[in-house]
């Protein structure tokens, strides 16, 4: 269990927290790059806390600005977008990218009041499809993380992105739990082969560790420079170890394992709207080659954990990846798939993820956990995210992680004999760079 400080500090992200601090000191991905146009429409999003507007000049620079003008607190939503800015329709404050304010037209010609305005923007990015945004006070901002997936042709990858009604680190905890597989995503018999193919298909590996029957992995984790490598062993029928191996990329990256033939990757960002919702990104690529109809079709229909099924548009931020199925409908429990097939009725890995961490509570009480062995990895998660955000906090030490190199990796999936260094078997699978190492923490 976690003190009620220290699940404090886990969990809180607006201004002046220590954990926002730290997340600030990393890019994050705010929309995907077709979802503003050059002086097209503008978006709402929410990022630590902060109601933001996102969107792209006529010029085609994407831009963060804050949702309220600082004048008298009109939302830049309604704003027109300039060559490289924002001007607020009520009376015509212009801002620059860097929130600069550059034009008062309200004012009196000889007013010098607009140099000394300037409101809340952010430096933005285009990468890999996506938008990012960088939050903290590094000037230049930091590097981009050299993440495999932004570095390839876009028909290589499949984006999907959702929110969550629930903190972000209980859904991120789930990103890094290796061993839930076995029950909530699982059938209700090991050896149901039609299901386990399905499993397979929707979302690569589990379907392998699901027929090992194993249902109790032992696990082991290694801190590296960027994060944490966490590998979990289950019995393979021959004698052999089954080795899963799951990546934690600081701050809120995690990559699921693979399965053992098959390159297709995956990632979860899991990026905190506020201390009560979470965005939760998710990345399918494979680095040789374009995805398949097929495959994309498998996302597209939800059967895997990507989720791409919405209710309706709101106004809200993010307002227009809110799931259609969700805690007020049950997040479409089948009860007869519960009783006979399945080992949870809920539809879909993705769904049934975020039920589960719905379900939880808005924020968990980790006052009142009772974690086991097979908790191993969201220990050493929580003891690098809390002494990180302590670190700058307190002291002002760097953020770890932020070496753009590091983040090349993969997860993986590997058999090994037993006793073998399962970090030395699945070097060649983990790592992206052929003869790459990885730097241990």
């Amino acid at each position: 269990m976690l003190s009620h400080e220290d699940n404090l500090l886990l969990t809180q992200v607006g201004q002046g927290t220590p954990m926002g601090a730290l997340l600030r000191e990393y890019w994050m991905p705010v929309v995907q790059s077709g979802e503003v146009e050059p002086g097209g429409k503008v978006k709402r999003v929410q990022l630590l806390g902060e109601r933001l507007v996102v969107y792209r000049g006529k010029l085609g620079q994407p831009g963060l600005i804050g949702e309220f003008c600082p004048h008298r607190l009109a939302s830049l939503y309604f704003g027109r977008v300039e060559d490289a800015g924002m001007r607020c329709v009520y009376h015509g404050w212009q801002y620059g990218l860097d929130g600069q304010c550059l034009e008062m037209p309200c004012e009196p010609a000889e007013s010098s009041f607009a140099s000394k305005v300037r409101h809340v923007a952010y430096p933005c990015v285009d990468q890999g499809g996506v938008i990012w945004a960088y939050m903290g006070p590094a000037s230049p901002p930091p590097p981009l993380p050299a993440l495999e997936w932004t570095l390839l042709p876009e028909s290589n990858t499949f984006i999907s992105k959702r929110v969550q009604e629930c903190n972000w680190f209980q859904a991120l905890e789930g990103g890094i739990d290796s061993s839930h597989i076995s029950f909530l995503h699982a059938p209700l018999h090991h050896t149901d082969s039609e299901v386990t193919r399905e499993l397979d298909r929707a979302s690569f590996g589990v379907g392998e560790a699901v027929q090992t029957a194993d249902r109790a992995p032992r696990f082991e984790v290694v801190d590296t420079d960027y994060g944490v490598l966490i590998g979990a062993r289950r019995s393979w029928p021959d004698g052999r170890h089954y080795w899963r191996i799951t990546q934690f990329l600081l701050p809120f990256h995690t990559m699921p394992p693979t399965d053992r033939d098959e390159r297709i990757v995956q990632s979860h960002i899991w990026v905190p709207m506020d201390d009560t919702k979470v965005v939760n990104w998710m990345v399918t690529w494979h680095p040789d080659r374009a995805l398949t109809p097929e495959e994309r079709q498998v996302h597209l229909e939800g059967k895997g954990a990507h989720v791409c099924d919405f209710a309706p548009a709101t106004s809200e931020p993010y307002g227009d990846i809110r799931t259609a199925l969700n805690r007020d409908n049950d997040y479409g429990m089948d009860w007869d798939v519960h009783r006979g097939k399945m080992f949870c009725g809920i539809p879909g890995f993705g769904v049934q993820d975020q039920a589960i961490q719905e379900s939880q509570g808005i924020v968990v009480d980790r006052t009142r956990e009772r974690l086991g062995t097979s908790d191993a990895a969201i220990l050493q998660v929580r003891k690098r995210l809390l002494g990180a955000a302590r670190a700058l906090f307190e002291r002002g030490a760097p953020a770890p992680g932020r070496n753009p190199e590091s983040f090349l990796v993969r997860s993986a999936s590997v058999l090994l004999p037993p006793g073998a260094s399962w970090v030395d078997g699945a070097l060649a699978r983990i790592v992206v760079k052929p003869g790459g190492q990885l730097t241990l923490a």
